[in-house]
């Protein structure tokens, strides 16, 4: 009895002892609490009130004709917690749920279910179900048997993203380029400073786990949205660049290629392609070798080395030159024509027409060997040596050798003549081109016509940036047009010479690791000039890199300008093909095409041709595109050669 009370007494003496430890301990918190209120309200706030960024709305990209190239969409994440699935509600609706899966994400229902009750035995709270869904797809799921339900009975979990969108896919992708963490390229990267906008913030209070609640505090600053640019690309002319240069790629298999097309008198862009062949050989717009790669010109290089000596009366048109059989020798090295059709004395003239490498080392050799620097002055003059300075990130410094450096030699000056020991990029050649097309006044390209803000202008890039007024005489330019016309007329690219689309230009081809013994033999060949050949409206450089198929310019890169400039002759008032004088004929010709290249309001034939190309062509024209499946077109709900109204409804249907 006596232990009894004793065990009493201690349980007693236990209990009291907890309840006054429990006191102090409340006590020491309240006092704490007291003397250190700051920083107890500080730890406080901090887990349950917060000051959130509000992203700012990123500014769209609009093509020359007002069509959007790029904007930011939302997308939507979607995540299944089978915890919070009953069972009941589970086993009841999983066969209807996977049916409509199966309709909605083309794998087999038997997928969905057997993934579905291994991750409900498991208990899975965050399974991923689909990825970047656009709105019309998630409002189809949310609908679905159990998703309805919402997150807490349906374990319907939905995060929105913002995603930035190009609405012509790999047609220039790298043109309009990103910014993001790979840096910055193209137009998104060089605009970014207008297209980003400024973020807002506002203080939010924790209301759940994830979940939190805007309060108003008077501090809050509302997002500034990005400024809308409005570039030069032409939709249309970008799509015939895409798809001439394309062609041509698998045609002759080589491994990367570009084009750009330039406004003579502005300088504006209206295409630029640039596409490179990956692993599953297809092309893709990967890296934009049009303002980076920089490499050695060829024969395109031949009409500076002609102009410069136009410029100091070295040379006339009709003075001779003994081109000694195709082959020079000097200081030990030969050096060959390709084309050298057995001739033995030639005139400046004759000697570009044929792209005679010894005939413009021998002009330029015999006049310039005693003073190599006044040649090379001609060179800065024309601004060959430094970048152009264009707004897209990424250009290339070129490259100029300047006597009494380390990378000069003897043997140095010929062979700069014809395009080797020198750097230049696609869209640096370009514009030298462009200035001869335009009266010797050299422009910097230009990318951007206007920014705006809520359709109110902010800044506009209407006047041409001139780089030189004049590169040379206007004696001079007359002449070295005149050659470049005879290029195309009687010379490396007279296969291509056609009456009703004259154009004027220079023919390319480079060898690549010429300097590597043993090295597999590659070229580039290349193609750059303008059209029409009098009162040119567009210059153009066609380069690509590596074919297999052939390698001179007139086999790989001429094709390509040739069906450039007869897809753009019609838009720029000239005729293409005589024979077609009707609206009849045009239509029939439409009919028979499969081609993109149509008129706006006549319905072109779209059969076999994959959606992802014609469809935002249409929608790009003002159609309302409506279609059903993946591949390509199998039926078209206007007929080929129809009328067609603005806001139309076309339908497709695509291959499943």
């Amino acid at each position: 009895m006596k232990r009894k009370r004793y065990i009493l007494l201690y349980k007693s003496y236990l209990i009291g002892f907890l309840f006054i430890f429990i006191s102090a301990l409340i006590i020491f918190n309240l006092f704490y609490i007291q003397n250190d209120s700051e920083g107890y309200k500080k730890s406080v706030i901090e887990k349950t009130i917060r000051i959130n960024l509000i992203k700012a709305k990123r500014g769209k990209i609009f093509a020359s004709d007002s069509s959007i190239l790029a904007m930011s969409v939302v997308r939507h994440d979607i995540h299944i917690d089978f915890r919070s699935i009953s069972e009941k509600l589970f086993q009841k609706n999983i066969h209807s749920l996977c049916n409509s899966l199966e309709f909605l994400f083309k794998k087999p229902k038997f997928f969905f279910y057997k993934k579905f009750q291994y991750e409900k035995k498991r208990g899975n709270r965050y399974f991923l179900l689909a990825k970047n869904l656009d709105y019309p797809h998630f409002k189809i799921l949310r609908n679905l048997p159990i998703f309805n339900k919402g997150q807490i009975r349906g374990g319907f979990i939905v995060e929105k993203k913002i995603c930035r969108v190009h609405t012509l896919e790999n047609i220039g992708k790298r043109t309009l380029g990103y910014d993001d963490h790979r840096g910055k390229v193209g137009l998104e990267g060089a605009f970014s400073k207008y297209l980003k906008g400024k973020n807002g913030k506002r203080l939010e209070q924790r209301i759940s786990y994830k979940i939190w609640k805007p309060l108003k505090s008077g501090n809050e600053i509302d997002p500034e949205d990005g400024k809308d640019v409005y570039s030069t690309i032409d939709i249309y002319l970008q799509d015939i660049a895409y798809h001439a240069l394309l062609q041509e790629l698998y045609i002759s298999q080589a491994d990367h290629g570009c084009v750009i097309l330039m406004d003579v008198k502005s300088g504006e862009i209206p295409a630029m392609i640039n596409l490179e062949k990956t692993k599953k050989n297809t092309y893709e717009d990967l890296r934009n070798f049009s303002v980076w790669e920089g490499s050695e010109p060829g024969s395109t290089f031949k009409t500076m080395s002609i102009l410069a000596a136009l410029e100091d009366k070295k040379i006339d048109i009709n003075m001779i030159v003994n081109i000694k059989g195709g082959v020079m020798e000097l200081r030990g090295k030969k050096i060959r024509d390709s084309h050298y059709s057995g001739y033995v004395e030639m005139n400046p003239k004759k000697i570009l027409e044929l792209s005679s490498n010894v005939g413009i080392a021998k002009i330029i050799y015999d006049n310039y060997k005693k003073n190599p620097e006044k040649f090379i002055k001609h060179l800065c003059d024309w601004k060959l040596d430094k970048k152009i300075g264009i707004d897209i990130p990424g250009e290339s410094i070129p490259f100029i050798p300047k006597p009494g450096k380390k990378n000069w030699s003897s043997i140095t000056l010929p062979w700069i003549t014809f395009g080797y020991n020198i750097k230049l990029t696609p869209l640096q050649i370009l514009t030298f081109y462009n200035a001869i097309a335009n009266k010797g006044k050299m422009i910097k390209p230009l990318f951007i016509r206007e920014i705006k803000h809520h359709g109110k202008s902010i800044k506009k890039y209407t006047k041409p940036i001139v780089m030189n007024s004049s590169i040379a005489e206007k004696s001079s330019i007359i002449k070295i047009q005149n050659m470049l016309e005879g290029v195309v007329k009687n010379g490396t690219a007279k296969k291509y010479y056609n009456t009703e689309y004259p154009y004027a230009g220079k023919t390319g081809t480079t060898q690549l690791n010429y300097w590597i013994k043993g090295a597999t033999v590659s070229y580039n060949s290349s193609f750059v000039g303008y059209f029409p050949a009098k009162n040119p409206k567009y210059s153009c450089i066609v380069v690509i890199s590596k074919p297999k198929k052939g390698y001179y310019g007139i086999e790989v890169a001429v094709p390509v300008f040739d069906k450039i400039a007869k897809s753009i002759y019609p838009r720029i008032g000239k005729k293409i093909i005589k024979k077609i004088k009707s609206k009849e004929n045009w239509i029939k010709k439409i009919i028979k095409s499969k081609t993109f290249l149509f008129d706006k309001w006549i319905m072109p034939n779209v059969i076999s041709v994959p959606g992802k190309e014609i469809i935002p062509i249409l929608e790009n024209r003002g159609f309302n595109v409506r279609y059903k499946g993946i591949g390509k077109v199998i039926t078209q709900s206007v007929k080929p050669g129809n009328k067609l109204k603005k806001n139309q409804i076309i339908f497709l249907k695509l291959e499943e």
